[in-house]
């Protein structure tokens, strides 16, 4: 048999041969204490008296048939004191002894504590007896109690302690009394009297213990195992004991919370009430009555239990009074999946309070229970979904914008644009036709579905903002012209095959309109570009500057300098300059330099080509133009 102690530090050990160990946890098993009690038959039960001796029951039969129960309770100088008992026994160990519970009674055995020993045995002139005798002479009136106080003068803190100790451990209240008086009158004569802490909390604790050893209550608890236990634990012992009111005065007498009393107290108010005449109203007025006072309590934990016992209305009015959205919304989600008939109710106030709390995780949560499943799966029920969103378009916008946008990460696009539809949304649907564009790779697809985005953004609600029939009405011309220009990409594909381009063939279809054109330039193809240029109506400042990086890029200094020579430069000479800079063709540069306006720029790029003289001319006329009143000298000359 084992058995571990209380504290979790001890560990006793008996073997079927009769030998008892004590060892230690803590250090790696070390036996601690050794003896055989010269029995090899097996107890009903080992456990721990406290934190230093051992109790062992036996049932031995008797040569009468009969059973006698021997209880042994042993000791660290291996002595062993035997107590008979008529009736079967169960032993329950405590922090401070063991508890036998038998069939007509209960008792308690622990080992004398040190302080009540060094106070109550035979005898005894240690300083904790001589204060209580002193005492007990000063009420009888004797003159000489001094004579007993100044023998113990030294070591009178400590028999303070001692008596408040020995207290402790003591159930008589006449004998608590007079170790209670005991300790006081000694105060009185302390030079420097310790806090009065301790002595105030081992009162508390006397009372408490006391009060609750009497009917109804019945509990026999001790000063240590209400230390080990804290009031809290109390407290909650309590109130699963349904003594509610108990609990209650002991809070506001300690100042503990009673957060939790009342949690359980309405709990329990709701449960019991089921079958009974009180009304939802009754209840919810009763629970408000007594949640006064108590701001951080769930209401939310309540109107579960109200569910639970199928009082949705009363739920609904509890939630009405929690401040925390997550836990409504979850109390609310768990009353609709539960069963709610009266046209889903529950669930529609958690998407309304989803909505206005835009807390991510609820919002997916009454997705969820919304639609009857994740989104993206094709139980989901959308149309159960819609028609919830038409009740409130404004309110539960946030929903369905969720719920397009989970769809549309998830790559259904055709769900989410029929989503769309259903709620009549025109720029969604024609923004999830734009999302199909670009999903196709098949030239017809793509086309197919720029026709259906330009008929989406055509479809503009006549009483929409300004703002938003400018946008749809871009977007439309935008789609035509990404329709065209795909056309136009088709052609040009063809042409790559028949007449065999350079380093051909090649797949224009899909590149942007700046991308054909720098790809068209760089294979040669300039005319193309150029035609492609007029066609799509790109400004000519926009596409010179095109043209001019990708013939760079590609080394065509032929043509470009055919393109700079032959043809005025919307946007002035610096790109074609620095192109040839940028690639060491300064020949090609050198003529185009002077056409800069900007002087400084000029020099700037003769001091690249190592033409300092030239630069230094340019600066020269810098400041010649730049020269104070130039214009008024002219006109004085002239006149």
């Amino acid at each position: 048999a084992f058995a571990v102690s209380s504290s979790g530090r001890l560990l006793a050990c008996l073997s079927e041969r009769g030998v008892f160990k004590v060892l230690s946890i803590n250090d790696s098993l070390r036996p601690l204490d050794e003896a055989n009690i010269e029995c090899r038959k097996r107890p009903k039960q080992m456990v721990w008296c406290g934190d230093d001796c051992i109790a062992l029951y036996f049932a031995v039969p008797t040569p009468s048939n009969s059973m006698q129960h021997i209880l042994f309770v042993g000791g660290p100088q291996d002595d062993w004191i035997p107590y008979q008992y008529d009736t079967p026994l169960h032993l329950v160990s405590e922090c401070d002894g063991c508890r036998i519970v038998g069939a007509h009674k209960v008792e308690f055995v622990q080992r004398v504590p040190q302080s009540t020993e060094a106070i109550f045995s035979i005898g005894n002139c240690d300083p904790p007896a001589m204060l209580c005798y002193a005492l007990e002479r000063y009420e009888k009136g004797d003159v000489c109690a001094q004579e007993s106080l100044r023998l113990i003068k030294n070591d009178l803190g400590e028999a303070v302690e001692t008596c408040i100790d020995a207290a402790q451990h003591e159930h008589d209240p006449a004998v608590v009394q007079s170790l209670l008086n005991a300790a006081v009158f000694g105060r009185h004569f302390l030079s420097s009297p310790p806090p009065p802490t301790r002595f105030v909390d081992t009162c508390r604790n006397l009372r408490i213990c006391h009060d609750l050893r009497k009917a109804p209550i019945d509990m026999p608890l001790t000063v240590p195992q209400l230390e080990r236990l804290g009031v809290s634990g109390l407290i909650m012992r309590l109130t699963h004991r349904q003594q509610h009111f108990l609990a209650n005065r002991l809070c506001d007498w300690v100042g503990h919370p009673r957060d939790h009393v009342l949690f359980h107290w309405a709990c329990e108010r709701i449960r019991h009430a089921r079958g009974s005449s009180c009304t939802d109203d009754q209840l919810c007025a009763a629970v408000l009555s007594k949640f006064q006072g108590c701001p951080g309590i769930g209401y939310a934990e309540v109107a579960r239990v109200a569910a639970e016992t199928h009082r949705p209305h009363l739920a609904t009015m509890l939630l009405s009074h929690e401040p925390r959205s997550n836990a409504q919304i979850k109390v609310l989600l768990q009353l609709s999946r539960e069963g709610d008939n009266d046209n889903q109710i529950m669930l529609r106030l958690a998407v309304e309070r989803a909505a206005q709390s835009h807390d991510p995780d609820l919002l997916h949560s009454a997705l969820v229970a919304a639609c009857g499943g994740a989104p993206c799966r094709r139980e989901a029920d959308v149309q159960a979904l819609v028609r919830l969103l038409r009740e409130k378009p404004l309110d539960f916008q946030i929903i369905a914008d969720m719920f397009g946008q989970t769809l549309q990460r998830g790559g259904q696009h055709e769900r989410a644009r029929g989503f769309y539809e259903q709620l009549g949304r025109g720029k969604q649907v024609a923004h999830s036709a734009v999302h199909q564009v670009f999903r196709k790779r098949e030239v017809e697809e793509r086309t197919k579905w720029l026709r259906f985005a330009r008929e989406d953004f055509d479809r503009c609600d006549p009483g929409a903002p300004e703002a938003e029939r400018s946008s749809m009405q871009f977007c439309a011309l935008a789609s035509a012209e990404e329709a065209d220009l795909l056309k136009a990409q088709i052609v040009l594909d063809e042409l790559s095959i028949s007449k065999r381009w350079q380093k051909g063939p090649h797949r224009l279809a899909g590149l942007s309109l700046v991308d054909t054109l720098s790809k068209l330039i760089e294979i040669g193809e300039v005319v193309e570009a150029d035609n492609l240029h007029t066609k799509m109506k790109m400004s000519d400042r926009r596409y010179w500057r095109i043209k001019v990086r990708a013939l760079s890029e590609s080394g065509n200094w032929e043509e470009l300098n055919m393109m700079a020579t032959h043809r005025s430069s919307p946007v002035g000479y610096e790109l074609v300059v620095e192109a040839f800079l940028k690639h060491g063709q300064h020949d090609l540069a050198k003529p185009f330099v002077p056409k800069v306006k900007n002087p400084e720029l000029q020099a700037a790029y003769y001091e690249r080509m190592g033409m300092h003289e030239e630069a230094r001319a340019a600066r020269a006329q810098r400041h010649e133009r730049a020269g104070p009143g130039r214009l008024l000298q002219n006109i004085l000359r002239l006149s």
